[in-house]
């Protein structure tokens, strides 16, 4: 199987929210069964390993954005720019896999780039969140949200109401989405994607 490659905003020690947490239940099982590498926002350039994964640290490349919208593209080009060194490092292109829509353009830069098969898990969406899109920083998010869902070869969901969701406020094709809650059903959806 190919290698995986996780891009996420946070995982321990760095927290904004709940996906930190989730992601720690999940990866370290993972990578004791498929090779796994982490790129995650940190405080320096930095590679080393984690949980049984190569983690490639990468710092932010702007000091300040004027917009939380502005600071996500920054986010992602660093991120990419991470993912770039992990492939380079492992010499494979690997199964991209974003978590949440904030790593989500990064997801689709490298599947552009590499040809890389992309598989983004959606944890919640701006609608799911907001319940309306009221304001123009909703508006941009679910633009950002809906263009990386079109772009991805899977999506991946916890549970069915997400499922429905995403099919009826993204126009999802129900093929396209799959419920993958635990690592042996993750498992799956990598073997999958990599044929």
């Amino acid at each position: 199987m190919k290698p995986v490659l996780h891009l996420t905003w946070e995982y321990p020690p760095w927290r904004v929210g709940g996906l930190s947490d989730e992601l720690k239940r999940t990866l370290p099982e993972l990578a004791s069964r498929v090779q796994t590498l982490l790129v995650v926002r940190g405080d320096k350039d930095e590679t080393s390993e984690i949980d049984g994964m190569r983690l490639y640290k990468v710092s932010s490349s702007t000091r300040s954005c004027p917009h939380v919208l502005a600071y996500i593209h920054a986010l992602n080009i660093d991120l990419v720019r991470g993912a770039s060194a992990a492939i380079h490092d492992s010499r494979k292109v690997p199964i991209v896999h974003a978590h949440d829509w904030v790593s989500g353009l990064a997801g689709v830069y490298l599947k552009d780039i590499f040809r890389a098969p992309l598989l983004i898990s959606v944890y919640s969406t701006e609608l799911t969140r907001s319940k309306l899109l009221g304001s123009l920083l909703s508006m941009g998010i679910y633009d950002v949200e809906r263009h990386c869902f079109d772009k991805a070869d899977r999506l991946i969901v916890k549970e069915p109401g997400m499922r429905e969701h995403l099919e009826r406020q993204f126009g999802i094709t129900p093929a396209k989405i799959l419920e993958a809650g635990t690592a042996d059903r993750l498992l799956e959806v990598y073997r999958v994607v990599s044929t």
